[in-house]
């Protein structure tokens, strides 16, 4: 991914959910990682690890669209043919209060 900021500053990055795992028996975590964007990568926790998942994912739809909502655009590489990254497509719409 390319993240593009409000300002117009360009940084190379990646999205990338890890694979959970369990830090007990009532407790799981999942890293996240949204470099480029984010300046540290979290460990998502749950009570499983599909929670953990789950939440993860969850919560990177929510960072994306709040970065585009903010005036920031998400491009693919120029090498995979560029073009803005339809999160409405890979994540569902945004949530509406």
């Amino acid at each position: 991914m390319v993240f593009v900021h409000p300002d117009g500053r360009r940084c190379d990055g990646r999205i990338a959910v890890g694979l959970p795992y369990m830090v007990s028996d009532v407790q799981a975590r999942c890293p996240l990682v949204l470099e480029g964007l984010e300046t540290f990568p979290p460990q998502i926790a749950g009570d499983s690890t599909l929670q953990a998942m789950l939440l993860a994912i969850r919560l990177a739809a929510v960072r994306l669209h709040d970065f585009r909502a903010r005036g920031g655009r998400i491009e693919y590489p120029s090498e995979e043919g560029g073009g803005d990254v339809d999160l409405d497509a890979l994540y569902g719409a945004p949530f509406v209060e």
